[in-house]
């Protein structure tokens, strides 16, 4: 049997095809218009589904798509695409990266502390202007004729599947925010904001049959009419389970932002400030993770601020407790501190300092801040990793890697896997849901990291340096 996934990201679309004697293969498409996209925060979601089609067509390279048997789809989240009720777009899709309702995130938590929209949402979410509640009420406020005419509000990966299958379904994490995570409470997330809960969409297990490919998509994407469709998951989530992880272990997803965090079996009973802890659907297992603002984009900011490169790493810098120490909050961070407003800073700068000491600090910055979220999830689960896998285009990065088995303590593997591959894996696990958290084949295999010296005192001292900047955050807040 074969197995498709399919990545819906910002930027390009990628379709994974899969057997159970171990075949995979992997094709993609560009996102047209995906860079202004990025700038503005709004792209016509038409585009994800002409990316999907075109990648689908390039999967004839290597196999034929009437091979396909099953179909998972993960996507970007929280992205927000307004439809109405036959499906068309009525308004650009808001990326997750768009931050225009900064303004409208102060104001909810001014009606609602953080506590009570804990409740709200059945778990721990940060109301900024990157999550939905936010968006949604800038959207009320600026666009009250589109919000009339809105009939769902979907995810990019939630739309794929809406044109394989004419079927508007989500599953619950990719869709926190429009609907509880847990049973109970006084308000559903649309009602708390005075919105129908009906915009949301009906929501199921990430591997469950929402509906079977059309006759009509089966037409322009070659795929076999009746091939069932799960309802997917975020991204992030997907990464995850690509890459083979058995209970306890952590992982690193190393990209133009992060994501860190442990996949687990531990009964968590309290709740968190700092981290998310995603269920992965009834399996009795979590993944417990936080993702930054950090990552290769602060590593590209240094190249071009500093003219080094550092990506390609033509400079090479000794590991020691004399460099300079930076902060890497350029971009503000998520996790673990989940402030848009902080900045990044720099600290044992002296007039010998040299520029490639200053990107040495950057990349040591970038590995301490993600030590910061694995320490966050630590706390919460009461427990340590037993080996962390390293995945992403960070995890290319030799100097990256040097800092990484130097600050973190325990074992460090480094896996090439794909995202997309865990798109696939929900496709198979939906015809084969006992077998997660293992796949049909041994795709993933990872290799142990060895290099750096064990240095914990340079965490300590970066602990130190981020207290720092916190604390002129809330001075400058407090003078304002």
């Amino acid at each position: 049997m074969g197995y498709l996934g399919i990545d819906v990201g910002t930027s390009a679309v990628k379709v994974g095809f899969m057997t159970r004697s171990g075949e995979w293969v992997v094709r993609s498409a560009p996102v047209a218009g995906s860079d202004e996209a990025l700038r503005t925060g709004m792209i016509d979601p038409r585009k994800w589904w002409n990316a999907t089609k075109t990648a689908l067509k390039n999967l004839d390279e290597v196999t034929s798509r009437e091979r396909v048997d099953s179909i998972g789809v993960i996507g970007n989240t929280p992205t927000l695409i307004f439809v109405d009720g036959g499906g068309a777009p009525v308004y650009p899709a808001i990326l997750w990266s768009d931050t225009r309702a900064t303004t409208e995130a102060k104001e909810l938590l001014k009606e609602h502390p953080q506590e009570d929209w804990n409740m709200i949402y059945g778990g721990y979410m940060p109301v900024s202007a990157a999550y939905p509640s936010a968006k949604l009420r800038w959207m009320q406020r600026h666009e009250r004729e589109v919000m009339a005419c809105t009939a769902k509000i979907l995810q990019p990966k939630d739309f794929v599947n809406f044109h394989l299958t004419g079927v508007m379904a989500g599953d619950h994490w990719t869709s926190k925010g429009l609907v509880r995570l847990g049973s109970g409470g006084r308000h559903d997330p649309l009602e708390a904001l005075g919105l129908d809960a009906a915009l949301a969409p009906t929501c199921s297990r990430p591997i469950d049959v929402i509906g079977t490919v059309t006759t009509r998509s089966s037409r322009v994407t070659g795929l076999p009419e009746g091939t069932p469709v799960m309802a997917g998951w975020s991204d992030t989530l997907g990464a995850v389970v690509s890459l083979g992880l058995n209970s306890g272990d952590g992982f690193i997803l190393s990209g133009t932002s992060e994501s860190i965090g442990i996949l687990t079996q531990y009964e968590i009973s309290n709740t968190s400030s700092t981290v998310l802890c995603a269920p992965v659907w009834d399996s009795g297992y979590k993944v417990v993770y936080g993702p930054t603002s950090s990552g290769l984009a602060t590593l590209r900011w240094a190249e071009t601020a500093l003219a080094l490169d550092l990506l390609n790493e033509a400079e090479e810098v000794p590991l020691n407790d004399a460099l300079p120490l930076f902060v890497p909050f350029v971009l503000g961070q998520r996790s673990p501190i989940w402030n848009d407003q902080v900045r990044g800073a720099w600290f044992n700068v002296d007039i010998h300092t040299t520029r490639e000491q200053l990107g040495a600090g950057v990349v040591l910055g970038v590995v301490a801040a993600e030590r910061d979220v694995m320490e966050a999830v630590r706390k919460l689960m009461n427990d340590y990793s037993s080996r962390i896998v390293v995945t992403g285009g960070g995890s290319k990065i030799t100097s990256l890697n040097e800092w990484r088995t130097a600050i973190f303590d325990v074992p460090l593997f480094q896996v090439s896997t794909d995202p997309v591959l865990g798109a696939a894996l929900l496709a198979y696990w939906g015809l084969n849901p006992h077998d997660f958290p293992h796949g049909p084949s041994d795709l993933r295999k990872p290799h142990q990291l060895v290099g750096g010296v064990p240095k914990p005192s340079i965490y300590d001292s970066y602990r130190k340096a981020k207290q720092a900047v916190l604390d002129y955050t809330a001075d400058g807040r407090r003078d304002c």
